[in-house]
């Protein structure tokens, strides 16, 4: 469980609020410079992982979807599911976990997605290595950890969040990530954006169920981790 657990986080870390109204224009040079509706989907690669972890890895996705002050997440793999919902204009979401015939709903304050993610806090030096990705110009940015590992993040200018409180770890890159890193045991793990849709998303993706979750605090959900 605690590998799974770690590349749950390393999901997490794209995931925590994002942002009604749409993209103006359809084409990546084009695109408007604020981001305010769509969805990026991730594919998992990994690098350096034993054939195990590679094999949970391949069957792995991330899918971030934004619309005005909301931002959901998913991230699917052979276990089970993880997904978390956060509205910057309540400053509250949840984060929902289904594996097997378990399903879990942990209600989180914003205090409470700042607390989950301060393991995976960032200081980044900017670069000027570019790359396309997905059609889009992303520039290169390296992310030192609190344990002294360096992670390459690329994220795009042209993909900049009209809601700064979308990721509590990402904000402060000029620009949505498109691709980056993350640790899973003493591998690291590339999030590779696959597809940028820029179609409205449906405001009932971002309810929180009301039933059908055993509810948990989050200071319960954290002796689970």
């Amino acid at each position: 469980m605690g590998t799974w657990r770690f590349i749950r986080g390393g999901g997490f870390i794209l995931a925590l609020g994002l942002c009604t109204g749409a993209f103006a224009q359809t084409q990546p040079d084009t695109v408007r410079k604020i981001l305010n509706e769509g969805t990026i989907t991730y594919r998992l690669q990994p690098v350096g992982a034993s054939p195990q972890e590679a094999d949970i890895l391949a069957a792995s996705s991330f899918i971030l979807s934004l619309k005005g002050n909301r931002v959901r997440t998913d991230f699917s793999g052979v276990l089970g599911t993880t997904a978390t919902i956060y509205s910057s204009l309540t400053h509250s979401g949840a984060l929902l976990e289904e594996y097997g015939q378990e399903k879990i709903l942990v209600r989180m304050s914003r205090e409470d997605f700042e607390d989950y993610a301060k393991p995976y806090h960032l200081t980044y030096t900017l670069t000027g290595d570019t790359s396309t990705i997905v059609g889009y110009l992303c520039k290169k940015a390296l992310g030192k950890t609190e344990s002294g590992d360096t992670l390459t993040i690329w994220y795009s200018p042209d993909l900049v969040p009209q809601n700064k409180e979308y990721n509590f770890l990402f904000s402060a890159l000029p620009g949505l990530p498109l691709a980056y890193e993350s640790k899973m045991g003493t591998a690291r793990v590339m999030y590779q954006a696959v597809k940028v849709s820029l179609d409205p998303v449906p405001s009932a993706k971002f309810d929180i169920p009301k039933g059908g979750y055993r509810e948990l605090s989050y200071t319960e959900s954290k002796k689970l981790m």
